[in-house]
């Protein structure tokens, strides 16, 4: 039976996509994937959920795509999909030099909701236009940092809210290099671990290739972040290899310390106990090891995330003026690199 069967039409909701390239459907074709990456296959879990229309400017692939997720309704021009289609959530999945065009286009239809790749944009100028835009015309406006959505990561967000570890020092974090298309997920991580960041000092890698993408080059880096809340943040977002993969995090605390492991797979948790080799001190052991068993899709939770929106008025868990933020970042390593690896400070937190 097709999930929609079970709905009326009036309860499904009906997704537009463009771009239907890699993170549109492609993806998930590597069966090593543990997660759901891709738009289509995410949509196609949710039986409130229909792919009904995409648009592409490579016919081939525009067809190819249709035909692998059975879309009726394709189109080579964006405009012409706006004017036709009834969308009731749209997902940008076109390179990252374009967001700021499609995005502010659709603004201006009928769409209800916009699901955008990250980054929202290249320029943070730009994309506080979005977010304001967005927020004037009452449409919602998400970006897809998908671990925000991921109960994993909250889960290790509340144990260090708790206090049990007592108060976070320092963050210690490592990942992949090219700061727009793949560490700005950490650097986002960053700030959910550490709130919003007071200055930042940053490093360019140019001894390693820089990593092409859509035909831009983005570089890696290395940043001191210093966060308002007085912890202190260290990312390498640096390799000579884009095959080299980590994403892996030691937060450091006053009662203890958390290490998340290959990225969501697992994370330990130490805390300070009698030294076995200096007396009247304390080290700190390995209390246990949490193995993520659980099933849930961080994906799906986003466009769960949606549909409260659009059927409730829910607030969104994760808005897209925090998304900025790490955009922000990004810039802020590039402008500290080339003013010799000063201090330099955000100013994004008082535009919008």
């Amino acid at each position: 039976m097709d999930k929609s069967d079970s709905l009326s039409n009036n309860n499904i909701k009906k997704v537009a996509i463009l771009g239907c390239g890699n993170i549109a459907g492609e993806i998930d074709t590597d069966v090593k994937k543990r997660h759901i990456y891709t738009h289509a296959k995410a949509i196609s879990t949710i039986k409130e959920l229909k792919l009904t229309a995409c648009c592409d400017v490579d016919e081939n692939c525009l067809r190819t795509y249709a035909e692998t997720w059975k879309i009726p309704g394709q189109y080579l021009d964006f405009q012409e999909m706006l004017r036709k289609e009834q969308i009731d959530i749209l997902i940008v999945a076109t390179p990252t030099k374009y967001h700021y065009e499609n995005v502010l286009m659709a603004l201006s239809s009928n769409v209800k909701t916009i699901f955008c790749e990250k980054p929202l944009t290249f320029d943070l100028n730009k994309g506080i236009e979005l977010v304001k835009k967005a927020k004037q015309s009452d449409i919602l406006l998400v970006v897809n940092y998908m671990r925000r959505w991921d109960r994993f990561y909250a889960e290790c967000k509340s144990l260090l809210d708790s206090g049990e570890l007592g108060k976070v020092e320092t963050i210690v974090a490592y990942v992949d290099t090219a700061l727009f298309m793949n560490s700005i997920h950490m650097l986002d991580m960053l700030l959910f671990f550490g709130g919003d960041a007071f200055s930042c000092l940053g490093f360019i890698d140019r001894i390693n290739n820089p990593r092409v993408v859509h035909g831009e080059k983005d570089f890696g880096g290395i940043a001191l972040i210093r966060h308002k809340n007085g912890i202190t943040s260290f990312v390498k977002a640096t390799g000579e290899s884009r095959k080299n993969h980590f994403f892996e995090i030691d937060i450091q605390c006053t009662k203890g310390r958390m290490r998340i492991l290959d990225d969501d797979t697992r994370y330990e948790v130490y805390k300070f106990r009698k030294s076995c080799q200096h007396t009247g001190l304390e080290e700190l052991a390995l209390e246990y090891t949490k193995f993520n068993d659980d099933n849930h899709e961080r994906i799906v939770e986003a466009y769960r995330d949606i549909l409260g929106y659009i059927e409730n008025k829910k607030k969104p868990r994760f808005s897209s003026a925090e998304a900025l933020k790490s955009i922000e970042l990004v810039n802020l390593i590039y402008a500290s690199d080339s003013i010799g690896n000063l201090p330099v400070y955000p100013q994004v937190y008082d535009k919008i």
